[in-house]
């Protein structure tokens, strides 16, 4: 590590050197470059180091310092020998050099002797005061005017002498030297060296002055070592400081030094982008500025912007597409405008002088005629060419703006043009002008057809133009809904018990400081870490459930149907193959609708629709006879499912039996049908029931229906159910286990990856569903904007935010049917969406994206064997009456087969209207083994036969 010190030692003091004598000879830059040739040419080893130090002895001979500073960048192997001979041109110098200045100090002491002498001593004027009194000597050395001429001035100040030479290795040499002076005079050499380190750190806060930081220094250093003290306070001076001594500040050093090379570490801040410059630093000069602006306008603070434009900390700040052309509309508005008033600055300035020609011309023809017209014979006065006015024309009143417009008309020939307004003006001038002229006739014309051309795109951009989170929503929506970044986000949560882990929660924080701009934590920091309310909702099981994560589902009585509707038109849209489709319905059917409340009979309306409006099956047809059993037991009957009336609002014609409809060849037979077994539970055209008995010779069904008995064609009878498969091994787990979830219409399931990521992006999609209709109930209220979305008529709000709702599931509908939204429509789903409900519904750009990823996981789920047995156990528990926790996850662990299961609870919040419920997401990793080992303590239970049945 030492010697990687010393090299960056070297390196800055080699650093140092340059930029001294690059200062030094700032007005004599051939000196300079001469150094920067002599060193090159002995780095490419063309000349012998004693060539160089004589080159460099002739070239700094009047620089001892530099003279002796040189030495630094030599080998050690020829060290003594440069030392010796640059030694001693430096001392040569210095005698020289101080044999001029004793001569000199002379010849200044005789020319105050001859003054006093003579009297003139009055008249003596100090020019010293005037920095522009200045000449250059060969060597680039400023010397006073009055000493070029040779005329006596008295000195103010004396010079500050160029022996000492100060850079960052100087600095530290002293620094070292006064950390081992104070270890070595004082007790505890730390604590002094920890004191003088703090009157250096206020000073350079600029809390303590210099004589007030010297006061507290001196006793540290001056006390028993006072050299190193004086030498502490040259430094100071060396650095811009403003000494107690004679010697002026060093004010000039800071014009060399560019901004971007102080450092403001140290220096005083107003805002996290602003710095103050330091106090010793010159203000620079300004003219013609009044009072009031100099109250307002800033010297002292600087910008210093944290990060970069191609960093994220700006990103938030690009411009989308539409933005990009309303920007170059106004760029080219900008320009057309700068052309046509510079060309009008232009008219208005030559006009005068076209004027004036033209009148000068016209006299000389009226003189001319005159003199034709007289009899007597006078002295002709005209002029070079026979003309009585000769024109001209001075150049240097056409500023840059005129020569610009001159040009501009011309092209290539603009600077001749302007070279004949100055040589012949009497022609040029008249042609300018009318160019000019021609020029603000044809761009006037030009702009008024191009404003109608930008009024256009303005009014197509500029609503778009204000969309700014569809700029990067696709990209950020991608990332967040990805399997990767959901598996995660539980996995972190389950590893820091429920709560997000310090580096996920930072990266999330990096992500939304990359889409909403390094401000993000002062603006909407608070709402980005807020959580759900856990107090005032139903808890989850404790047996099960920390909870890891906890999601709401709101508006429960539609969002849940809309997407269904949503999800089961993707599915039959989707190309996804027959078998796949009936599985992925089966699974709707038998453990998706039950879990999210949705009645069997409500899924399969649009087969009810299909078979009440088809022409080939009349009602007639469908009922044969229907009866009321008042004996039979209410306990044997389904639940009703009829909640929205749809049962009741049919009308069910009671007919005795036909035996002459048997021989109706039109009649549905159970011809190539084969015939269900009694007792089956299927779903017919008006709710679900349970086979009595086939009639094969009527061929009907006798189906036990919530309102009586019924006699049904096979056509009536839309689907089976199938009852979950007996279980012992279930009855004897529920048997002996005692615990019970807390409310009885809570649902309890285990489950695979591909469930929670189902229960993921469910939640998603309602949420965004919630969105949607939001902002269409909302957008009729907002003023702001009934110029910018599509307007609908009607005066009812409520009649017009529906409508405005199914427009858009309409459009969903067509993106994912393949309409719109595709490469042949280029794309317009995002822009209805934007007409219809305005720029707040940047979420719903990417529906088509999220539900292709929600029917990947439900085609999983169907296809998962582990998952159908789990199905099963749901609904034996669900059958049961009851969901039982610790039976039901000692099942699920071996059912699981090894594989990481999820555990989730679904809890109705009845308060508010009861439309709503929370889910509890719980990760369990792999529970087989667990599980197993805890039931091998009991008594053993008998083992299901199948653990899984292909479906």
């Amino acid at each position: 590590q030492q010697p990687v010190q010393h090299q960056a030692v070297e390196f800055d003091h080699a650093i140092s050197y340059v930029t001294t004598i690059k200062r030094r000879f700032a007005n004599d830059p051939g000196t300079y470059h001469a150094f920067l040739e002599i060193l090159h040419t002995y780095q490419k080893e063309q000349r012998g180091i004693k060539e160089v130090l004589e080159q460099v002895a002739h070239l700094f001979q009047d620089h001892p310092d530099l003279l002796k500073e040189f030495t630094f960048f030599l080998p050690d192997a020829v060290q003594e020998q440069a030392k010796e001979r640059l030694h001693r041109a430096a001392a040569e110098s210095e005698i020289r050099l101080s044999a001029q200045r004793a001569k000199k100090q002379e010849n200044r002491d005789a020319m105050d002797e001859d003054a006093r002498r003579t009297g003139a001593s009055q008249q003596v004027i100090d020019m010293t005061s005037h920095p522009m009194m200045v000449d250059q000597d060969t060597r680039g050395r400023k010397r006073p005017f009055n000493e070029a001429h040779e005329t006596p001035t008295p000195i103010a100040f004396p010079q500050t002498p160029e022996s000492y030479v100060y850079n960052s290795a100087v600095e530290r040499q002293f620094f070292d030297a006064a950390k081992e002076s104070l270890a070595s005079y004082t007790r505890d050499g730390g604590q002094a060296w920890a004191e003088f380190m703090k009157c250096l750190d206020m000073y350079a806060q600029e809390i303590l002055s210099r004589s007030e930081m010297l006061n507290f220094v001196e006793p540290l250093l001056g006390m028993r070592n006072n050299k190193l003290f004086e030498e502490f306070k040259r430094i100071l001076a060396a650095a811009g400081g403003q000494g107690t001594s004679t010697t002026p500040p060093m004010e000039d050093s800071w014009y060399s030094v560019p901004l971007s090379e102080i450092d403001f570490s140290r220096c005083r801040r107003c805002s996290p982008s602003y710095r103050a410059l330091p106090r010793d630093y010159p203000a620079p000069p300004c003219s013609q500025r009044s009072d009031e602006e100099a109250k307002v306008l800033n010297d002292v603070w600087v910008s210093l912007p944290v990060g970069s434009e191609e960093s994220y900390t700006f990103r938030h700040m690009r411009r989308n597409t539409y933005e990009e052309t309303l920007f170059r509309c106004e760029d080219e508005r900008f320009e057309i405008d700068m052309a046509i008033d510079g060309n009008c600055c232009t008219l208005a300035l030559l006009e005068p002088f076209a004027a004036e020609m033209a009148t000068l011309s016209q006299n000389e023809l009226q003189t001319q005629v005159d003199k034709d017209n007289d009899p007597k014979p006078a002295l002709d006065q005209k002029g070079l060419g026979g003309k009585y006015y000769q024109y001209t024309f001075d150049p240097s009143i056409l500023g840059v703006v005129h020569r610009n417009s001159i040009t501009r008309i011309y092209g290539e020939a603009g600077a001749e043009m302007l070279e004949l307004l100055k040589n012949n003006p009497s022609v040029a001038i008249p042609i300018v002008v009318k160019r000019l002229r021609q020029k603000d006739i044809e761009w006037r014309r030009v702009r008024d057809r191009l404003n109608k051309h930008w009024k256009e795109l303005a009014e197509h951009n500029y609503y778009k133009s204000l969309d700014h989170r569809s700029l990067t929503w696709r990209t950020t929506d991608k990332r967040a809904i990805s399997t990767r970044t959901l598996i995660a986000e539980i996995k972190d949560r389950a590893a820091n018990n429920g709560n997000e882990g310090q580096a996920a929660l930072q990266a999330r924080i990096d992500k939304a400081k990359e889409e909403h701009g390094s401000f993000f934590e002062v603006t909407m920091g608070k709402a980005f870490t807020q959580k759900l309310d856990l107090s005032t909702l139903p808890k989850p099981d404790r047996r099960l459930f920390t909870p890891h994560m906890s999601y709401m589902y709101e508006h429960n009585s539609w969002v849940q149907r809309d997407a269904y509707r949503i999800l089961s038109f993707a599915l039959e849209r989707g190309s996804i193959a027959p078998t796949d489709k009936e599985r992925c319905h089966r699974l709707w059917m038998e453990f998706l609708g039950p879990w999210f409340s949705l009645s069997l009979n409500w899924m399969l309306s649009p087969a009810v629709n299909f078979q009440e409006s088809s022409s080939a099956v009349s009602h007639k047809d469908l009922t044969r006879i229907v009866t009321q059993d008042e004996n039979s037991p209410a306990e044997d009957e389904e639940e009703s499912l009829d909640d929205e009336g749809e049962l009741s609002a049919r009308v069910i014609a009671e007919e005795a039996p036909d035996a002459g409809h048997e021989d109706n060849p039109s009649s549905t037979t159970l011809i190539d049908h084969h015939p269900l077994p009694a007792g089956s539970t299927v779903s017919t055209v008006y709710g679900e029931g349970r086979v009595i008995r086939c009639r094969k010779e009527d061929g009907v069904y006798e189906v036990r229906l919530p309102l009586g008995n019924a006699f049904l064609r096979p056509s009536a009878v839309l689907c089976s159910i199938l009852a979950a498969e007996k279980s012992a091994y279930t009855t004897q787990r529920r048997n002996d286990d005692r615990t019970k979830l807390d409310r009885p219409d809570d649902k309890l399931v285990i489950g695979t990856q591909s469930l929670y990521l189902f229960f993921r992006l469910h939640q998603i999609l309602c949420r965004r569903l919630g969105i949607a209709k939001r902002l269409a109930y909302e957008v009729k209220n907002d003023s702001s904007l009934q110029t910018l979305v599509e307007q609908m008529s009607g005066n009812d709000d409520a009649v017009l935010g529906r409508r405005r709702y199914d427009a858009f599931l309409s459009l969903v509908y067509a993106l994912l049917d393949g309409g719109t939204g595709s490469a042949a429509e280029g794309g317009k789903y995002e822009d209805r969406v934007r007409s219809l409900l305005g720029h707040g519904g940047y979420e719903l750009a990417t529906m088509d994206k999220l539900i292709s990823h929600i029917l990947k996981n439900i085609q999983s789920m169907a296809n998962d064997d582990t998952m159908w047995s789990l199905v099963q156990l749901f609904r034996r528990h669900l059958d049961a009456g009851g969901f039982k926790p610790e039976a039901f996850r000692q099942e699920a662990a071996y059912l699981s087969d090894g594989e990481q299961m999820y555990a989730f609870q679904l809890c109705p919040v009845h308060k508010d209207g009861g439309d709503k419920s929370v889910l509890y997401m719980e990760y369990l990793g792999v529970i087989a083994g667990s599980e197993e080992e805890d039931g091998s303590l009991s008594d053993p239970a008998v083992e299901p036969l199948n653990k899984r049945q292909k479906r």
